[in-house]
């Protein structure tokens, strides 16, 4: 075979067709020659591609994360090497889509601040329909602001249907003697901060009016039981064998939640609180209910707790230190077990709601919680409310908690880029919803922590107490109580009325306080009431304390810590 070179001289010259062929190593180096032409062709070649179309420097990859639901990490990341499409990118060519798992009172809050972003949200319940149960629950003043913050038609229709308790007088009351043990303001603080006071309203009436705004995108009767993440999206897994695919994901299924359990398999269960509670609603109205909302009549290892819901009805709860599955009698039984056995030496307040309890009305249940959690996201998967911290409900703040993490996430992700906006490089966008969601995580975890561990601390006081002791002067001055709990316990007394409850309310209050008014502007506006809602006017004390709250974004509103003294000393 003659070589290239050889061949096309034959063109010129017919006699060098005659010639001897090239030696081998003659071949080697014009083989080694023609390919430094190619090359050097090549390299032109793609020179003048690149002057004619710059070249957008990649993006460097970040690492990708551990993603227990989404199997195999090397899936994603491949799935990162193929820029999408610009009209593909949530954000840029559509709205972001959300799916949200459970449509309790929490999943219907962050359906409604999402829909006021203009996010294309979808909410997994799994009940068929709506029902009636649960007892009322109160909206403290916190709960009630973030409300407000998130949609204040809402916010004016639950008030128009609630009753306030907030301004009458609240407290603890010895279950034996019927006095008066400590009380708590709750009013106070919240007037300082420009709040309405603590309210309670029917669980059912506080869905129908979520309801009102969001029902249209609730899907009922299928539950979410599993998700993987594929590349920017999330696929969600549903009950029924069909798949939804978001941009990310919500878990508000509560304490048994689905979405927690794909985190991590090995995470800690639910455990006994030490507590059953009974609960019932009484057709009756007390002598002292225009100065009384909320009392709790304490006792040896167990406590009965009456709060006013409006319509001459008094919803009760009586805590019993019996541990779990051990009750399970007729619920007429149980009311004669409670008025014949547990309570019978008790106040006659205590009879007079047992009395007049309709029994179909009447449940029992034993309480769980969990320790406080510092993981409440994964990629684009994320937790709210009793998913993420379940808690005793002992302050009232259960239902609270879930409706302040959802204005916190949407104050996160209305960080976001959106649509109609000058956008950054798609891949710029890769892990914006992870970031949102990390940053939601990190500034709600202290303050979800901190109000477990209140709740926590709360019922561990309410279970050791003791009658305190006291000198009785008839028929002959004597001391009575004299054990060494009924000692502390009266030592506590003070404490608790001048110190642990004022500051304990000063910090559940001091949420959401102000947001920066930046919020509100141009491309980082999201629903959170309104500007001016923010803005209302409330006493400003020197230097923010931003407890639980994201920096720049939340500060506390409320007055200094010598000026709260001086309250008191």
């Amino acid at each position: 075979m003659r070589s290239i070179s050889a061949a096309s001289s034959c063109l010129d010259d017919p006699e060098a067709a005659r010639r001897p062929l090239a030696t081998p190593p003659e071949r080697e180096r014009e083989r080694a020659a023609m390919r430094a032409v190619l090359l050097v062709a090549l390299c032109a070649s793609t020179h003048a591609l690149l002057l004619a179309r710059p070249v957008r420097a990649r993006q460097p990859l970040m690492v990708a994360e551990r993603i227990a639901i989404a199997g195999e990490t090397r899936d994603r990341e491949a799935s990162l090497l193929v820029e999408p499409k610009a009209e593909a990118i949530a954000g840029v060519g559509r709205p972001y889509q959300v799916a949200i798992a459970g449509g309790g009172i929490g999943g219907l809050c962050t359906a409604l601040v999402l829909l006021n972003m203009g996010f294309e949200v979808t909410v997994f319940e799994k009940t068929r329909q709506y029902r009636p149960f649960g007892g009322p629950i109160q909206v403290a003043s916190n709960a009630a602001e973030s409300i407000r913050r998130i949609d204040e038609s809402t916010y004016d229709k639950i008030l128009s249907k609630a009753t306030v308790i907030g301004d009458r007088t609240n407290g603890l009351k010895d279950g034996l003697s019927d006095e008066w043990f400590a009380t708590f303001d709750l009013d106070s603080p919240a007037r300082r901060r420009g709040q309405v006071s603590s309210v309670v309203i029917d669980r059912p009436i506080l869905q129908d009016i979520l309801l009102e705004k969001v029902g249209h995108c609730v899907t009922k009767g299928c539950e979410v039981v599993g998700c993987r993440e594929v590349g920017q999206r999330v696929v969600v897994e549903l009950s029924d064998g069909t798949t939804h695919e978001a941009d990310m994901l919500v878990g508000s299924d509560g304490i048994k939640s689905r979405v927690r359990d794909l985190f991590d398999p090995t995470r800690r269960e639910p455990i006994w609180s030490g507590y059953t509670c009974v609960a019932g609603m009484a057709y009756v109205v007390p002598h002292d209910l225009k100065e009384v909302g909320y009392k709790v009549w304490v006792g040896p290892r167990k406590y009965f707790v009456s709060v006013d819901v409006g319509g001459g009805r008094i919803q009760w709860y009586a805590f019993l230190n019996i541990p779990p599955g051990t009750v399970s009698i007729e619920r007429q039984e149980l009311v004669n077990w409670l008025r014949n056995e547990q309570f019978a030496e008790w106040a006659a307040d205590v009879h007079l709601l047992l009395d007049h309890s309709p029994i179909d009305e009447v449940e029992q249940r034993d309480l769980y919680d969990r320790p406080p959690d510092l993981q409440w996201s994964n990629g684009r998967v994320c937790l709210l409310g009793d998913a993420a911290h379940p808690m005793m409900p002992n302050l009232g703040q259960g239902g609270g908690m879930a409706i302040e993490d959802a204005l916190i996430l949407g104050q996160e992700l209305a960080k976001l880029p959106r649509h109609g906006e000058e956008q950054p490089h798609p891949f710029a966008l890769r892990d914006s919803i992870p970031r949102a969601l990390r940053r939601y995580n990190q500034n709600r975890v202290l303050r979800a922590a901190a109000v477990q561990g209140l709740s926590r601390i709360s019922s561990a006081f309410l279970f050791q107490y003791q009658p305190p002791i006291k000198l009785e002067w008839s028929p002959s001055p004597r001391l009575v109580h004299l054990g060494p709990r009924s000692w502390i316990t009266r030592a506590c007394q003070g404490f608790l009325q001048n110190v642990a409850f004022p500051l304990q309310f000063e910090f559940l209050f001091s949420f959401p306080g102000e947001i920066n008014p930046e919020m509100f502007a141009e491309s980082n506006a999201g629903d959170f009431g309104s500007l001016q809602a923010s803005q209302s006017p409330r006493p400003q004390r020197a230097g923010p304390t931003k407890l639980g709250a994201p920096e720049r974004e939340l500060v506390s509103g409320g007055m200094s810590l010598r000026d709260w003294l001086s309250q008191y000393w």
